[in-house]
């Protein structure tokens, strides 16, 4: 019942991130609060429920907001193991950990979508991808994980207990 709804979770997520995050930039960004969620969920589960969640909230963000398909399913499924695989040897309860956490998370996602889909639209020079994707971007997404760990720790820490 837990995978289900953190699944459901993350379908919400997508649906506000398609409907109303991605019309409020930040510094010519906007949040992915669907990476965060994957990373920090990925703290409290194991490694197959982290990807498979994250695999399927991938695809689903892939149909819902138009993307190459399966770039974002690949994204989370690597961000979910790696973290997942992290989850015990990390103290968990921090800011610290959070924002860093997403910050790594943040700069592969950045990494990935620069070389994967820089080669398909070709609309911007070097030097402003690198500002935006590798600076610009992880710094919005550790600074929104913070607000949202801080908004939703109470559920998060129930997560862990579970």
């Amino acid at each position: 019942m837990k995978r289900i709804l953190l699944f459901l979770i993350g379908v919400l997520i997508v649906i506000v991130e398609g409907s109303i995050t991605n019309y409020v930039d930040i510094l010519g960004v906007s949040v992915n609060f669907l990476l965060i969620y994957i990373t920090i969920i990925s703290l409290y589960l194991d490694d197959i429920e982290a990807v498979t969640i994250a695999v399927l909230l991938g695809f689903v963000k892939d149909v819902a907001l138009g993307s190459i398909f399966g770039v974002n399913a690949l994204i989370l499924a690597v961000v979910a193991y790696g973290i997942s695989n992290l989850n015990d040897k990390i103290y968990k309860n921090s800011y610290i950990t959070v924002f860093a956490l997403v910050f790594i998370t943040s700069l592969i996602d950045s990494i990935v979508n620069i070389v994967l889909l820089g080669t398909v639209y070709q609309t911007y020079d070097i030097l402003h991808i690198f500002i935006k994707g590798i600076c610009t971007v992880p710094l919005v997404n550790s600074i929104g994980s913070l607000i949202f760990y801080y908004i939703f720790k109470g559920s998060i820490l129930k997560l862990k207990k579970d």
